[in-house]
């Protein structure tokens, strides 16, 4: 027990700055943090190109006999731990029309949906943006998000932004 009121407070507010120190550093290390907006919006587009870079680290030319089942529970699975506890993730919501959504994401009050192609040539690449412009129509959404899944011994790891009729469309080549 400290009998000097001063000191007591003195050490007190020093203890407290330095717990509060400590919990801002390890806030940095919040891997979850660094995807959310300040609106409590996903920053889809960031999550993206951070799968891009962890399955770029990651890629072997092993991998190339993955079906299309597998890459969609690798995204999920590093989906997961960034929605966990604000919102989820549905696999293939089927939604009018009987059609259904390859993956939506589901955050507060916002809903951002994603589409997962196989890379089968240029032809089937505008096929599947024209697909996920019709579902962004039927959900009433004016932006999507396309992955690829390169199946090529030499992969491009690109992204870009594409626009089509009056959607938003990222896409990152996997």
């Amino acid at each position: 027990k400290i009998h000097n009121r001063i000191y007591e407070q003195l050490i007190y507010n020093y203890m407290a700055s330095n717990i509060e120190v400590g919990l801002k550093k390890a806030a940095q290390y919040n891997f979850e943090n660094q995807f959310y907006l300040a609106n409590n919006g996903l920053d889809v587009e960031k999550i993206l190109l951070k799968f891009q870079e962890f399955m770029k680290m990651e890629y072997s030319e092993q991998d190339q006999d993955f079906l299309e089942r597998e890459w969609r529970l690798i995204f999920l699975a590093f989906i997961r731990p960034i929605v966990n506890g604000s919102g989820y993730t549905f696999k293939e919501p089927q939604i009018s029309q009987e059609k259904r959504l390859d993956i939506v994401i589901t955050f507060f009050q916002r809903q951002y949906i994603a589409e997962l192609k196989r890379w089968n040539g240029e032809k089937h690449h505008q096929e599947g943006i024209k697909q996920l412009s019709d579902y962004l129509d039927l959900q009433n959404q004016t932006k999507g998000f396309l992955v690829i899944f390169e199946y090529r011994t030499q992969k491009t790891w690109r992204k870009e932004w594409i626009q089509h009729k009056d959607k938003e469309i990222f896409a990152v080549w996997i």
